[in-house]
């Protein structure tokens, strides 16, 4: 990974959609972007680029990237929810029923997000949310992002995300997170 000795402003990077296809090569460096925005290790970052490979066959996947020259910057991408995915079926589950056909019966799930840590605080996580956001074709979004104050919940609450639930725990991990849906 290139450090970029000085901050040097969002027109640096360059934003593009991709479909799984054009994604695919960027998921070992999404992985990266990854473990080094979230701080995790070679064990989960490995784990997570075995996610990434994983949606790729999702209906109407869309990624972000950002590059900056040659190196990725940050990164994001999401799908349609469907009955039957991990994920979807989990939160559908906790929300009460009018809520998860609210939110969730016709849903595109944000699955990423990333902006190396070199690369944040530039608005650069904005401009892929704004993207997703833009390219998707479902009536509500939603996410998952870590329960407590940070940069990406003031983000996602700046696009209007309310919180469906709190303090949540997806099985097998003991990290709390928030589940949030935006109206389209």
């Amino acid at each position: 990974m290139t450090e970029w000795p000085d901050p040097a402003p969002l027109a640096e990077e360059r934003v593009r959609v991709l479909d799984s296809a054009e994604f695919a090569p960027y998921v070992t460096r999404a992985g990266e972007v990854y473990g080094a925005a979230m701080g995790r290790g070679p064990d989960l970052v490995a784990q997570r680029r075995n996610i990434i490979t994983g949606h790729l066959n999702r209906d109407e996947f869309v990624a972000v990237t950002a590059m900056r020259g040659r190196e990725l910057t940050g990164f994001g991408y999401g799908y349609q929810g469907r009955p039957g995915d991990w994920w979807h079926d989990i939160v559908t589950r906790a929300l009460d029923r009018p809520a998860a056909k609210r939110w969730m019966d016709d849903d595109f799930e944000i699955a990423e997000l990333h902006v190396h840590p070199l690369r944040q605080g530039h608005g650069l996580g904005r401009v892929i949310l704004q993207t997703l956001i833009d390219h998707s074709t479902s009536r509500t979004i939603v996410l998952s992002t870590h329960d407590r104050d940070s940069p990406a919940r003031a983000l996602y609450r700046s696009f209007g995300f309310v919180d469906l639930l709190r303090d949540f725990t997806f099985p097998g991990s003991a990290e709390v997170y928030a589940i949030l849906g935006l109206d389209r």
